[in-house]
């Protein structure tokens, strides 16, 4: 199969200080706005942010020649050093990222590079190496740990290296199961092309519609549907990686008993080792059935029991997710359930796809129920479902917080995050 174009030009690009399409922000329902001083005390009326037109940059650290060396290798049109372009490849989406974005001076690469294949990729670490200059992978531009900060170190200047141009499905195994995404393609890019053969990848974190499946990769991305299908990195048989000292191409053969597994090297490196230009992942063919299930529980110490008695029992669902107290009202007050947000405890949302459906969700059942659960039905999960990727985003200064917490201490991470937002508050 010959390499299918995705769809890089037509995409709406994100705003250039906050997370989602300019087109489609709204103002936070009158509720939510009443509930949130009820669940966070008084917060200040921050300053009003710097607009795009007045941010100051320092003058781009690139000589002539430097440039001209990067546009023989990727063309005239695809290096740039405009400000906006500089500007809107300066970070990530976390917190501290956006609240960098709310001043005038601000830092930001020297120059953004477009390659379109492989081959430029590897050209342009090349010519950076060779001059002394830093190069960041940028893809989705949704980093939440620093990863597109533009940080020279030892080098005199730094590039931003967006990944974008490549876009596409560049092969697929409908018998092994496994397709070869460009590291460009965004996750709905992907689910469009893999849909056209009846496959798809079912990997849906928050950042969706803007991540690539090469920041994927690097990131070691979970979505909503890992229950099911497994975090990203367990989906990857497969990478292609551009280094400064040359190329790897790994995961040729489906396993082997050699170690170490040098794929899990460049899983979660954020980029620091090389640059993914081509992933290959496992996909399987698109679910003809979903149902789903919402559940509340008393409090999060009672749904925290459910889940974990569904993990070691292997129940099935596709998606499980627990919202503490807090996010459980927020999500409700969203809706227009200002009764059900003031009253206490926490949410559970179960969806199943695939086969099997009725028994693996008669097993889920039995073990929420007996942890306290009580269903709700179907409507309060396909809500958040619909909404999982679109839904307004309220964040503190501890922005993104990942936890690993064995079931005996999961009280901890709780702890930590109402720490954190109450530390917040104070400042």
């Amino acid at each position: 199969m010959t390499a299918e174009n995705g769809r890089a030009n037509d995409d709406q690009p994100m705003r250039w200080n906050g997370w989602g399409d300019p087109e489609r922000a709204k103002p936070l329902p009158r509720a939510v706005q009443a509930l949130l001083p009820l669940l966070l005390g008084r917060v200040r009326k921050p300053a009003t942010p710097a607009e795009l037109a007045s941010v100051q940059l320092k003058p781009t650290a690139l000589s002539s020649e430097d440039l001209q060396a990067f546009c023989g290798v990727v063309g005239d049109d695809n290096v740039s050093t405009a400000p906006e372009t500089r500007i809107y490849h300066a970070g990530g989406r976390s917190t501290p990222d956006l609240l960098q974005r709310r001043k005038v001076e601000q830092d930001a690469p020297d120059a953004v590079m477009r390659p379109g294949n492989h081959e430029e990729v590897r050209a342009c670490l090349d010519l950076a190496a060779a001059r002394k200059i830093a190069v960041i992978p940028f893809g989705g531009g949704t980093s939440v740990v620093g990863a597109l900060d533009p940080v020279r170190g030892a080098q005199r200047a730094v590039v931003s290296l967006d990944l974008r141009r490549l876009s596409g499905l560049v092969s697929l195994d409908p018998v092994s199961g496994e397709a070869v995404l460009a590291a460009g393609t965004t996750g709905p890019e992907a689910e469009a092309l893999l849909a056209e053969h009846g496959f798809e990848l079912g990997h849906y974190p928050q950042s969706f519609r803007y991540a690539t499946v090469g920041g994927f990769a690097a990131a070691r991305s979970s979505g909503q549907n890992s229950a099911g299908y497994g975090r990203f990195d367990t989906m990857v048989t497969g990478i292609r990686v551009a280094t400064p000292t040359g190329d790897l191409e790994l995961g040729r053969s489906p396993g082997s008993a050699a170690g170490p597994d040098l794929i899990r090297v460049f899983l979660g490196s954020e980029g620091i080792f090389g640059v993914i230009t081509e992933v290959k992942v496992r996909v399987h063919p698109v679910p003809q059935d979903r149902v789903f299930e919402a559940w509340s529980f008393p409090s999060f110490a009672a749904g925290s029991e459910g889940l974990r008695q569904v993990a070691q029992h292997a129940s099935g669902p596709t998606v499980i997710r627990l919202s503490d107290e807090a996010e459980t009202a927020v999500s409700l007050a969203q809706v227009g359930k200002i009764g059900k947000a003031l009253a206490k405890g926490a949410s559970v949302v179960t969806v199943y796809e695939g086969e099997g459906i009725a028994l693996r969700r008669a097993r889920t059942s039995e073990l929420l129920r007996a942890a306290g659960g009580t269903s709700s039905g179907e409507g309060d999960a396909a809500d958040w479902m619909r909404g999982a990727s679109t839904a307004p985003i309220c964040a503190t200064r501890c922005s993104t917080l990942e936890f690993s917490a064995r079931p005996s201490r999961r009280q901890q991470p709780g702890r930590i995050c109402r720490n954190c937002a109450a530390r917040s508050r104070r400042r």
